[in-house]
């Protein structure tokens, strides 16, 4: 019945045997693309300007947007088109069918409504009939087959219907009353030399009595010949007689074609057999009855190699929950993959079936870390909008799921969360040990994701650090004094052995506000505790290097004490370093080869720092990032002017290598006072520096134009003095003037001895006056209020701004000393005297907060976090059921002291803290819901099996009625 298609877009059509349903898969359609506009800078403006609506409007394109990473879908054109019928087999189809062909014919649908309402009997047949065309005859004939009314079939040919006549859908009057089920018209059209075995064209009438479920028309045909093998000719369905069967969910004939000897393993033309179509379908008593037979296999895959499905793999994709535990427990396989990579366990989880997943996961062993081709596990599918997702997720993490396993993009499941908006998801993987620090290819973290899509759900990350802070009873019964533990696990358990990258990925990702939760402002303070040394380290060697670089450039360089004993006929002016009568002096004039051990042990030094900066590159992500960091173009500067100022080209140096030289110790020196201001003592104070400096330079860009201006009228109206000799010499006295540095002396004096003209003298009061109002005053006094508004803002977060600079600090160390180029002994040393956790991912911290004796944190961080803890404990205490996090190991919690002198290996034992009465009360309030479940489950069975029984009572009567 071709005329009973569906349209594209609309709903997934079904097929209806008689009463039932058959349900068929869509096929996808390609979506028209979405206009784009062009990156111009473009209005569109409506010409009609009638009512105002939402779709109305047009949106304004300025530029390109910013790119945004997406996550491929994972099932594009994923659809197993599994049945293209196209149309609804149902009674009522039929017979709407046969009145259009009717009032298409003549339009006297009278004559078929006669023979349904039985005023058509064969003693008027022949004066009903009179005058009647052959189509009208015809049409009649075969619905009269079809409404079962086989006492007017002998009338009807007598009139001159036709016996083999068909209708536009290859239906005869054999076809019709096969789908009837009506053995008497069946028996008189065979006894009439009726083919059994006629298909005018998709259907024969064994076909069409499986479609009714007709199970003694079948065996009748069946014993006059009817074949078991001929397919539906449907263009792009072939399907053989079980299928059809199977798909009218007619169980009897499915028996009854089984025992006549068909294949329940047999593939369609399209792949699939009949196991697969069950299944696809949800038919689970249709399903029970192929896999009895002894030969059935469950395994066999969709014959098509862009399927290659298994019956399992159709269930769990429709969620069929009792196909799924009937193939489980028939021995499918549930770890097989289709041809994409897919298990049943995907699929069960993008389904959102959680009855699926938990059944394929006890009863099927499947694996929950499976990847499919593009390296997805089960828990990525499980990404849903659905109510059920979170449950599915936590199911799998509770059977092993990797809750941070990377896709072939880079993408963890916690990625695709935040990337479709779905704040329920990201809040459930945060909540099981997510690492939202993790990056996918294009290098975008999970939290970057988050901040800009679910912003709401950062506060999961705050929960956790809070959870991570508890009160516990001293080990000690004497010892009745409040412990408060820190467990460092959330921060440590992702970064080893860069521990602080946690943190700086916060940091990086504008979540400092983070920094300040106690739990990681006292992990700070004792990773600083343990890194410092190092730092200082590189400080003392700093220091060394910019000493030695200095005392060359003096000698050698500033005083040419190197050159006045080499060449004594060479006229110098000598400077007090290098004159005769200087102790100094003689000495490097008599000793020169002091100024080259200098230059030596100066480049000695340089060659460990080349080495240190080439290990260095090894903790930057790509060379770009590295050369524009400014610390290390100052670094390398300095490094390449200690081979540029040498003497050992010529024996002698030149002027212009001292100002190299003068560059140099002026950055490096620049250099060692950065440094300096990173130690946390001093951050406060480097970052006012910083943001007046920055205020400054915004400001003198906005008003040089003023200073230039103010540099040229002094050039003119003062020409003669040397100060403004030219407009260079000008704009530096200029900005010397600005700090008040103001000489009076140039309206007072003239440097020609001559007295100036009155009007000229008059300007040049005028325009002094000017500048002492506009720059001096205004300018300057703008310059100081503006300083102190950004001081006081800083003293405001002079705390965040600490815990940044030591965050961003100890990664930048971290970087250096765990890259990987170390040796593993240098590397074992490292990590047992740089690492809080040299040994474990989860550190706690035992400390007593209300002790005064307590120095191993700051006073201002543990009183934070015990105000934290005691307020969980109380919230616990009003919410008995409830538990605390803890570590799953005692031998995983390690405690630290004293901070940062020994290495923390003790172990300490743990208090694993439910309320016992409470749990007991839980658990039995458990079993005693499972055993009323267990009951109701029972007596859902029982009613089933009666209301089947009376089901087939009544179609059994009703067939006795027809009859």
């Amino acid at each position: 019945m071709e005329n009973f298609g569906y349209k594209e877009g609309s709903a997934k059509p079904k097929y209806r045997m008689g009463s039932r349903s058959i349900k068929v898969k869509s096929t996808q359609f390609p979506l028209k693309p979405r206009f784009s506009l062009t990156p111009d800078v473009t209005v569109h403006w409506r010409n009609n300007h009638e009512a105002v609506l939402a779709e109305d409007f047009e949106y304004m394109k300025i530029g390109p947007s910013p790119p945004a990473e997406s996550a491929p879908n994972m099932f594009d054109q994923y659809e197993e088109s599994n049945a293209e019928f196209g149309f609804e087999f149902s009674f009522e189809t039929i017979r709407t069918s046969l009145m259009e062909q009717m009032r298409l014919c003549s339009g006297r649908l009278k004559l078929l409504d006669n023979i349904e309402q039985g005023n058509t009997i064969a003693a008027n047949i022949k004066e009903m009939f009179e005058g009647a065309t052959q189509a009208e005859k015809n049409i009649s004939f075969i619905f009269s087959a079809f409404m079962k009314r086989w006492d007017l079939l002998e009338g009807l040919l007598e009139c001159g219907a036709e016996l083999i006549y068909f209708d536009s859908n290859g239906f005869t009057a054999l076809h019709l009353s096969s789908f009837s089920g009506c053995l008497n018209c069946t028996s008189f059209l065979v006894t009439r030399e009726t083919d059994v075995n006629m298909q005018p064209k998709s259907f024969t009438p064994l076909h069409c009595a499986a479609f009714g479920n007709s199970i003694e028309i079948a065996r009748f045909l069946i014993a006059r010949g009817a074949r078991l093998n001929i397919n539906t000719k449907k263009p792009n369905c072939e399907e053989s007689l079980l299928h059809c069967a199977v798909r009218a969910n007619a169980i009897d004939c499915v028996k009854l074609f089984i025992a006549e000897g068909m294949d329940v393993n047999s593939l369609k033309p399209s792949g699939m057999n009949s196991i697969h179509l069950a299944a696809d379908l949800g038919f689970v008593q249709c399903l029970k009855a192929l896999l009895d037979f002894p030969t059935a296999d469950p395994n066999i895959r969709i014959g098509i190699r862009e399927k290659e499905s298994t019956a399992l793999h159709l269930a769990a994709d429709e969620g069929n929950v009792e196909c799924v535990s009937l193939l489980l427990a028939k021995g499918a396989n549930a770890k097989f993959k289709n041809h994409r990579g897919f298990t049943p366990l995907h699929l069960a989880a993008r389904t959102s079936s959680l009855e699926c997943v938990e059944l394929l996961l006890r009863l099927g062993n499947a694996d929950p870390n499976a990847e499919d081709f593009d390296l997805r596990t089960p828990l990525h599918t499980a990404i849903g909008k659905s109510d059920s997702a979170i449950d599915i997720i936590e199911t799998l993490i509770c059977w092993g799921s990797d809750v941070n396993r990377k896709d072939i993009f880079g993408f963890t499941p916690l990625h695709l969360a935040a990337l479709d908006g779905l704040a329920h998801c990201v809040e459930i993987l945060i909540y099981h040990d997510a690492d939202v620090t993790t990056k996918s290819k294009k290098g975008t973290t999970a939290l970057n994701v988050i901040t800009r899509k679910t912003p709401a759900s950062l506060a999961m990350i705050r929960r956790k650090f809070n959870d991570a802070i508890t009160l516990i009873n001293s080990q000690d019964p004497s010892d009745k004094e409040v412990v408060l533990e820190l467990d460092f696990r959330s921060i440590l358990q992702h970064c080893y052995p860069r521990e602080i990258s946690y943190l700086n990925t916060l940091v990086d990702e504008s979540q400092k506000e983070i920094l300040q939760h106690p739990l990681c402002s006292a992990f700070i303070y004792i990773k600083w505790g343990k890194i410092r040394k190092y730092y200082i380290a590189r400080l003392l060697f700093c220091f060394i290097f910019i000493l030695f670089l200095t005392l060359y450039v003096l000698t050698a360089l500033a005083h040419n004490c190197y050159n006045g004993s080499k060449d004594m006929e060479e006229t110098i002016q000598e400077q007090e370093l290098c004159q005769k009568q200087s102790i100094l002096g003689n000495m490097l004039r008599n000793n020169p080869f002091v100024m080259e051990m200098q230059w030596m042990v100066l480049v000695a030094i340089t060659l460990v720092e080349i080495c240190r900066k080439l290990y260095g590159m090894t903790g930057y992500s790509s060379i770009r990032r590295y050369v524009t960091q400014m610390e290390n173009v100052t670094e390398w500067f300095i490094i390449v002017s200690v081979f540029v100022i040498s003497y050992i080209y010529t024996k002698r140096t030149y002027t212009w290598q001292n100002h190299i030289g003068a560059f140099a110790v002026l950055l490096g020196w620049t250099h060692l006072m950065v440094m300096i201001g990173q130690l946390p003592v001093f951050g406060a104070y480097v970052a006012m520096y910083t943001k007046v400096q920055v205020e400054f330079a915004k400001l003198f860009i906005a008003y040089s134009c003023m200073l230039v201006g103010f540099t040229i009228s002094f050039c003119v109206i003062f020409p003669s003095s040397s100060s403004f000799e030219n407009p260079f010499m000008g704009f530096i006295t200029v900005l010397v003037m600005m700090v008040g540095e103001l000489d009076l002396e140039l309206l007072i004096n003239d440097p020609d001895g001559k007295d100036p003209p009155f009007m000229l003298e008059l300007s040049a009061q005028i325009t002094f006056v000017l500048f002492l109002l506009f720059v001096t005053i205004i300018l300057m006094n703008l310059l100081v209020g503006i300083a102190v508004d950004d001081i006081q803002a800083l003293k405001k977060t002079a705390t965040l701004s600490k815990l940044v600079g030591q965050t961003k600090l100890i990664s930048y160390i971290e970087s250096a000393l765990f890259n990987g180029w170390l040796p593993n002994w240098l590397r074992s040393l490292l990590h047992y005297t740089a690492l809080v956790s040299p040994q474990a991912y989860r550190v706690i911290l035992s400390i007593k907060p209300l002790n005064p004796e307590e120095k191993r944190l700051p006073r201002t961080i543990m009183m934070a976090a015990y105000d934290i803890a005691k307020a969980r404990k109380n919230i616990n205490a009003s919410n008995p059921v409830g538990y605390k996090f803890r570590p799953q190991n005692a031998k995983d919690a390690i405690n630290i002291s004293p901070i940062g002198t020994q290495p923390v290996d003790r172990l300490v034992e743990l208090d694993y803290s439910f309320e016992t009465a409470s749990f007991c009360t839980l658990t039995t309030k458990m079993d005693e819901s499972a055993e009323k479940l267990d009951a109701l489950a029972k007596e859902l069975s029982e009613l089933k099996a009666v209301l089947k029984y009376n089901q087939n009572l009544v179609d059994k009567i009703s067939k006795i009625l027809l009859k």
